[in-house]
């Protein structure tokens, strides 16, 4: 039994904690980041290939994942929003570093203000950091 409990404790924990904010809509939709700052266009092809210059773009995207860690838990990987050209895509998806990323709806896009780094994402194979610091949504 309790070899049971281990394996299950260890699943959870190399999952990661993902879900999708809590059922009621108005806690979900709290903002907690400015309107989009009108920086520069980014090139999401290049923030996928890791050849993006560093500084602050505007990055016109889908939300395609959302990955949230539930309050009180201890989760390997960080808040974050996976984001593409194209909500419906098999092509790679740009993680990117979110506080509270249940404020956002999947298959939607947005206009995100963003901050490149040329460091890589702790907790991924993705090449450069990429952090949210405002958003708009488009109409």
């Amino acid at each position: 039994m309790a070899r049971l409990l281990i394996i299950l404790f260890a699943t959870i924990l190399l999952g990661g904690c993902q879900m999708l904010g809590p059922d009621d809509d108005s806690s979900k939709r709290d903002r907690t980041y400015p309107e989009a700052f009108g920086y520069p266009d980014a090139i999401l092809h290049d923030l996928l290939d890791g050849n993006h210059p560093a500084g602050s773009y505007d990055l016109t995207v889908f939300v395609v994942r959302i990955s949230e860690c539930p309050p009180d838990f201890a989760c390997l990987v960080a808040d974050h929003i996976l984001v593409a050209g194209s909500p419906h895509t098999d092509s790679p998806a740009l993680m990117i570093g979110a506080e509270k990323p249940s404020q956002f709806e999947l298959d939607e896009d947005f206009v995100l203000s963003i901050e490149v780094f040329t460091e890589a994402f702790p907790e991924s194979n993705q090449v450069q950091y990429v952090r949210l610091v405002g958003y708009s949504e488009v109409n």
